[in-house]
């Protein structure tokens, strides 16, 4: 069948009225759109006619503060310039660009084109970071050469800057440049696109375990360019950019007082080598760590000249190595409290146990003598006094696999798990440890020394401060963390760090005959912890046990661990000299101090002359490497601030606003 349509019929009045009025809205929004081009876009159109392209521009967050528990500033970030290269718009061929590039910047020509080589595996439209922490005067010479370096821009970032009069090296840790080990060690995780080179990350402490906390999200800024790469205009006027959300701040357990004195006593104690650590045993909050020798954490912050980095880095100290964290010693007699538990509690001896001490102890062939003849000797006397005889008695009647398996009920031959990273976890041996270590065999005389902690033991000083704070807590094991709270960005709160806690599986009754004892240890006559001891109206109530660890390699090592006050514990700590002696004449002291000074504010020491982060301590490097050095006044990023938060510098804050807004 076919249809014929009349002409009349196709062309009737209301297709002709539809007809009509599509074409006028077509019309009409022609007109409406060339309006809007000329009228409201442009501007933009016109910078962009000359643009190739768009270019994302990172806009680095600032990195979150570090305050002590008392809410007064430990690190702080500060502004700083970064000159970056995008690859795609940067001709290194050019006869005048890279010279002058390299002549601006104070470096080799071939530096800048490793920095771009090095970057080769990501996109040619992606900035590469050649110069962090850019003088002034560089930035300035840029801009007034911008028309001769195409590809050439400036980012603003932040660098640390540390304010408190510390070092505190291990426990914060520091932030450098990103390596390409570590970009490679990233690249199959989620953070594969979030770091590029020349990106600030932490490294070390707790700058490096908490660095997602601290690091923040980066930001995008899209601008417009030209066919040479040079900026022309904000695209879609910043309507398209990402805001950056500045990294969260943390506030740590330290006391920046506790943590001043506790580096000035170690320094000047026996060689200046060693670990102090102190922890609140009620939460695991570390309240100072100190490794010796140490660095200068300002070194790492920003660009670090040729003579700073050579100093640590040659230093035969090793100040980079965490002793606290990472060294294993023999705890010598620190290590008694644990062998009389676990004889008590695998009842492999009774409460009234006692043998007569002469002053040395024979088996098989060897003899291994004690500091005294302690005659008639029970359990307390034991720790009290410290008998080695006792112990190694002990080690024979309770087996090797015994004492391991007590030894990591109390933490030893495990992680802490620390939030500073680095850690090191000692060694416990144990039937199947001594197979392996002495294939040709071994008998019951190679383990006797391990009664008193010597032989093939090894134990961290974290280790032995959560140790201490076992018996301060009536046998509860809790695990220690330098972050006491972290500033959340969408609660606008501060979120309190919980505490790990684990009850040991041992009868109170040991525990507490065990914490008596420990009491005797600086309270009773025949103690050998005397020096511990503080007498008056403000007696801290110390309880502990002295340790002297015998090194191959030299004089003794001298521990003492502590806690106090003995009721109500509120302090946990270990102090450990290197090649210093006995641990009642050198550690005990040091203890002493610490633990008044924090109770009840009492020094027994005038502060140091110089101490670090002061306008005498930068004057004093400057001196140190012949070049000019600013003083330092501390500032921080805009969070809200822990209980006693000093005011920040306004300038300071109106240049991050500045920044942020973009």
């Amino acid at each position: 069948m076919m249809f014929n349509f009349s002409d009349h019929e196709f062309a009737s009045p209301v297709r002709r009225r539809t007809i009509a009025i599509l074409i006028a809205f077509v019309f009409a929004g022609f007109i409406f759109r060339f309006v809007q081009l000329q009228l409201w876009e442009g501007s933009e159109l016109r910078g962009a006619a000359s643009a190739q392209g768009i270019k994302r521009i990172e806009r680095v967050p600032v990195r979150g503060a570090l305050y002590d528990r008392k809410g007064r500033v430990v690190a702080a970030s500060i502004p700083s310039y970064t000159v970056i290269v995008t690859p795609q718009d940067f001709n290194p061929f050019r006869k005048t660009t890279l010279p002058l590039l390299a002549k601006i910047i104070g470096v080799d020509t071939n530096y800048i084109l490793n920095k771009l080589n090095q970057a080769g595996s990501y996109t040619r439209f992606q900035p590469v970071k050649i110069l962090n922490d850019a003088d002034p005067k560089v930035i300035a010479q840029i801009e007034e050469h911008h028309d001769d370096l195409p590809g050439v821009d400036v980012s603003f970032e932040s660098k640390r800057q540390y304010v408190a009069p510390v070092r505190a090296s291990h426990l914060i840790g520091y932030t450098k440049e990103i390596s390409e080990a570590m970009l490679e060690k990233v690249s199959d995780t989620q953070d594969s696109d979030y770091y590029h080179p020349g990106d600030i990350v932490g490294t070390t402490g707790l700058e490096s375990v908490h660095e997602r906390d601290l690091r923040g999200v980066k930001g995008y800024e899209f601008v417009a360019v030209d066919s040479r790469g040079q900026r022309q205009a904000r695209f879609k006027e910043g309507k398209a950019d990402i805001n950056s959300v500045d990294g969260e701040s943390i506030q740590l357990g330290m006391d920046i007082d506790l943590q001043v004195y506790a580096e000035q006593l170690l320094e000047q104690a026996g060689t200046g080598s060693g670990s102090i650590v102190a922890i609140d045993p009620n939460t695991g909050e570390i309240l100072c760590l100190v490794s010796k020798p140490d660095f200068d954490l300002d070194v790492f912050s920003g660009r670090t000249t040729k003579a700073e980095y050579q100093e640590v880095m040659l230093d035969p100290t090793h100040p980079l190595y965490n002793r606290a964290m990472q060294s294993a010693y023999p705890p010598g007699s620190t290590w008694k409290p644990m062998m009389a538990a676990a004889c008590l509690e695998s009842k492999t001896i009774p409460f009234n146990f006692a043998l007569n001490c002469p002053g040395s102890f024979t088996f098989g062939n060897h003899t291994w003598n004690d500091d005294a003849a302690h005659g008639h000797t029970d359990i307390h006397k034991s720790i009290v006094a410290s008998c080695d005889v006792f112990y190694y008695n002990m080690i024979l009647k309770l087996s090797l696999d015994s004492m391991y398996r007590y030894a990591k009920l109390f933490g030893f031959d495990s992680s802490t798990g620390a939030d500073i990273g680095h850690e090191g976890k000692g060694v416990i041996p144990n039937t199947q440890k001594m197979n392996h270590w002495y294939p040709k065999g071994w008998t019951k005389g190679y383990i006797v020394s391990q009664g008193i902690g010597q032989g093939e033991i090894g134990v961290t000083p974290i280790q032995q401060a959560c140790y201490a704070a076992t018996w301060a807590n009536h046998g509860v094991w809790v695990q220690p963390h330098a972050a006491r709270s972290i500033y959340n960005t969408k609660t606008g709160k501060w979120d309190l760090v919980q505490p790990v806690k684990r009850k040991l599986p041992i009868a109170d009754t040991v525990i507490e005959y065990v914490r008596n004892a420990m009491w005797g240890v600086t309270h009773e006559a025949g103690g050998t912890g005397h020096a511990a001891e503080t007498p008056g109206p403000h007696d801290c109530m110390i309880a502990g046990k002295t340790g002297t660890a015998e090194n191959p390699h030299g004089k003794d090592h001298a521990w003492f661990i502590s806690f106090a006050p003995f009721d109500h514990p509120k302090i946990a700590m270990c102090v450990l000299v290197e090649n210093a002696g006995f641990g009642g004449a050198i550690s005990a002291p040091i203890t002493r101090k610490l633990i008044k000074y924090y109770l009840y504010g009492e020094r027994e020491d005038s502060l140091p002359k110089i101490l670090p982060n002061t306008p005498e301590y930068e004057k004093m490097k400057a001196e140190k490497y012949q070049k000019k050095s600013q003083i330092r006044s501390g500032e921080q990023n805009q969070q809200p601030k822990p209980k006693e938060m000093p005011r920040k510098n306004a300038e300071k804050e109106a240049i991050l606003n500045q920044k942020r807004s973009g």
